[in-house]
């Protein structure tokens, strides 16, 4: 359920000093910031990320570290199952992998700090290409940016990213073994990454000098649950074909079904959900006519929130997502996402 996680320290110089000298590197900032991969030469300790703070003399030392492998003492592909036995294990391993650099970053004095973590669930599919390409072409959420990256859907904000992927094709750029690369084959990740989890130790009401209690099965499902209906939409993957089945059988008017169709088609020409907003604020001559007429921000808001309004009350509310599989699919069908993630 955990893929990785930050903590950090605010300390003065001496502290990154004593960093240095025990780890026997050479700490050379560029700018403000300094990156150590690696550091320690074993497997869970990804890197070690300094920052020198502005207007301050203090500097923030931040490790990257991933649990399963920290625990395991190999690479790995699996994510940390958030169970007590296991959390209580992690918390003595990474105390003492912390305290042989130097007593003095022991995670006893209770001034570390979580900085981050990265909720995640994976399945392995046959289509898992095909779901990130669908899943690419969905929906991005008021804050966040939506960037363009090879096999995921990823977006981001001030305080979070979304990454669903391909972690064979994400391991195929990486210098990790071929075992481990042919095991990632076929594996189809959601991810969660949390950069402010303040936010979420306030919500489930946990104190922050007690962040392990966001290593919890039930807060780690809700989360992921919660973000990926937000991201990626509910509803299964149909063809055009199949879906107008669908909506023709429904219990509609006649011309409602009509203008579902229109709504499908004019998304699938569009190339994205994204793409089809930017038609509906451009006014483009492709937007269907209940969404034309947009000519500033006020009245581009108004006809965005009727049409996904339309969306949600006319596809999602019946299983159907508002992206269609590619008309020469093999398959005219594939269930979202989410049912292989949170059904047991």
């Amino acid at each position: 359920m955990i893929d990785t996680f930050e903590i950090a320290l605010i300390a003065g110089h001496s502290a990154v000093h004593l960093l240095g000298a025990e780890l026997e590197e050479d700490i050379r900032f560029k700018g403000n910031y300094c990156k150590v991969t690696d550091p320690l030469g074993q497997s869970g300790v990804r890197a070690i990320n300094i920052t020198r703070l502005n207007n301050s003399e203090k500097y923030r030392i931040a490790i990257e570290t991933n649990p399963t492998e920290l625990l395991e003492g190999a690479a790995s592909i699996e994510l940390f199952h958030c169970s007590q036995e296991n959390v209580e294990a992690l918390q003595k391993v990474l105390n003492e992998t912390l305290e042989s650099i130097h007593p003095y970053f022991s995670l006893t004095n209770g001034k570390w700090i979580l900085s981050r973590i990265d909720y995640a669930k994976q399945f392995y599919t046959p289509h898992v290409e095909l779901y990130t390409t669908l899943e690419s072409k969905g929906p991005i959420p008021y804050r966040y940016e939506g960037l363009q990256k090879s096999g995921s859907t990823y977006k981001t904000c001030n305080s979070s990213r979304i990454n669903a992927y391909n972690k064979g094709n994400q391991l195929s750029k990486t210098n990790r073994t071929a075992a481990l690369k042919e095991k990632a084959n076929g594996l189809y990740r959601f991810e969660y990454q949390c950069l402010k989890p303040k936010y979420l130790l306030k919500k489930y009401k946990i104190d922050h000098s007690e962040w392990f209690g966001l290593f919890k099965e039930d807060i780690a499902l809700a989360v992921l649950k919660a973000h990926h209906e937000r991201h990626i939409k509910v509803g299964d993957y149909y063809t055009y074909d199949e879906a107008a089945k669908l909506i023709m059988g429904m219990k509609k008017q006649r011309r409602t079904k009509e203008k579902v169709l229109e709504v499908l088609r004019f998304i699938e020409v569009s190339g994205s959900f994204f793409n089809a907003l930017q038609a509906i604020k451009n006014d483009a001559e492709s937007v269907p006519k209940p969404y034309r007429g947009a000519n500033s921000k006020v009245s581009f808001d108004i006809l965005k929130d009727k049409f996904n309004e339309f969306i949600r009350e006319h596809l999602c509310k019946s299983g159907i997502n508002p992206i269609l599989l590619p008309g020469d699919s093999d398959t005219p069908f594939l269930p979202n996402t989410s049912a292989k993630l949170f059904t047991v």
